[in-house]
């Protein structure tokens, strides 16, 4: 099965979208690349608020009680207007919070893959080890 068919939203992280952020940004040209990398506080305080709100189960409830994807799509849209509504509220401390929780979540994550890529490399090694020359 198709492990992103398996990722609904409720498991969906700030720091996961960012990091997607980053990478599609990374292959495009070097300039775009240097902007998001300057910029990346408010758009990382928006995922999070956006992901946080979308996350919200009582929203998650309603979503999953709905069978019509027309029907979903205007839940999600409405609950998209309502949370930019939010965000425009916030205070720029605490969208400054939310871009370093995003931020923290994106690191860990990055340390966790590059864990996971050694224990992998240790692992084929000891299953197919470099020839000695």
């Amino acid at each position: 099965m198709n492990q992103k068919a398996n990722k609904g939203i409720h498991k969906t992280t700030a720091g996961y979208v960012s990091w997607r952020w980053l990478a599609g940004a990374s292959t495009k040209e070097r300039n775009w690349l240097l902007g998001v990398m300057m910029g990346r506080d408010g758009y990382q305080s928006w995922i999070a608020h956006m992901l946080n709100g979308l996350q919200d189960p009582n929203f998650l409830l309603q979503f999953e009680r709905t069978s019509d994807a027309w029907e979903r799509s205007k839940l999600v849209g409405m609950k998209i207007s309502e949370l930019r509504m939010s965000y425009r509220a916030l205070s720029e401390d605490q969208r400054a919070e939310l871009a370093k929780q995003t931020e923290t979540e994106l690191k860990t994550g990055l340390e966790l893959l590059g864990r996971d890529k050694k224990t992998i490399r240790d692992l084929i090694e000891l299953v197919d080890p470099p020839e000695q020359h």
